[in-house]
């Protein structure tokens, strides 16, 4: 009896699994809706690009979009931002001297933002607003940002952003960027730092070396001749000794200080006490 019950409930694993199977794939199936219908309520509306590849003219790209929004906009002018990330550059790039220029693309690996706010007018002559537009702007080469090159473009309205991102392809010839070798000029590098070049200063001198034309200074040195004796540059006086100096010669050596009270002034006080001492001890007697 065993064995058969478990004979019995082996054919109901398979079912199990593909019950399991179909949960799992109802499951993917509802998180796929829901994500779909967050993206569809971020990007609300579509936007479209007329001109995704545009001629440079005047220094200018002029672009054509159209704005489809799910409702009317609350006002006539509904300012909007375009942001446009700039992915690669048309280059053109001078490989040797005197060549002419070659076109490259080159990609930028972190490509940098601009961001542009406009004011889209969603209403007609008579005042009526509408969902959807035709917008047209124009992109300036003098801005500083824009140049020839490749553009990822959105749109962002007051409800968030507006379709799906945009390629742009901008035409045109930027300045030339020079990526040859450098070569240098054997005459222009064989001289190195300042020229310096002889000067007569009109001084007697004498001629420089190499002035060969330059006879101002030689004929003025050969006029010049001395005359006399120059004078001593230490005098004879100087080695004879003053009154100071001759009343030191003869002097005992020593440490040359006096103890106080033993000089011949520092005698004389305790000379004079002692005498007047004596004096007064005589008079006492002889009276």
């Amino acid at each position: 009896m065993y064995l058969g019950h478990a004979m019995r409930s082996t054919p109901r694993a398979p079912a199990l699994r593909n019950r399991t199977l179909s949960g799992l794939v109802l499951a993917c199936a509802a998180i796929a809706a829901t994500i779909l219908v967050a993206s569809q309520a971020l990007a609300a509306g579509n936007l479209t690009l007329k001109t995704p590849t545009v001629d440079e003219k005047g220094g200018e790209w002029h672009i054509k979009v159209r704005i489809d929004l799910p409702r009317a906009p609350g006002l006539m002018h509904t300012p909007m931002r375009f942001t446009f990330s700039k992915e690669a550059v048309d280059e053109r790039a001078i490989m040797s001297k005197g060549a002419e220029p070659e076109h490259h693309r080159m990609v930028i690996d972190t490509p940098p933002k601009q961001i542009v706010s406009m004011d889209v007018d969603f209403a007609d002559a008579s005042g009526k607003v509408f969902k959807s537009t035709y917008f047209e702007f124009d992109l300036q080469r003098a801005s500083g940002y824009f140049e020839a090159g490749e553009y990822l473009m959105t749109l962002e309205g007051p409800d968030g952003e507006v379709g799906a991102a945009q390629r742009l392809t901008l035409k045109g010839d930027n300045p030339p960027v020079y990526r040859g070798a450098m070569v240098f000029d054997a005459k222009a590098t064989k001289q190195r730092g300042p020229r310096i070049e002889s000067v007569s200063s009109g001084l007697d001198g004498g001629a420089q070396s190499g002035d060969s034309n330059d006879t101002s200074n030689s004929a003025a040195s050969t006029q010049v001749a001395p005359v006399g004796s120059a004078p001593e540059m230490v005098p004879s006086t100087a080695y004879s000794k003053t009154a100071e100096e001759e009343a030191v010669q003869g002097h005992p050596s020593g440490c040359g200080c006096l103890v106080v009270g033993l000089g011949p002034e520092g005698l004389a006080g305790p000379t004079a006490a002692l005498l007047g001492l004596g004096l007064v001890s005589m008079r006492r007697r002889r009276t």
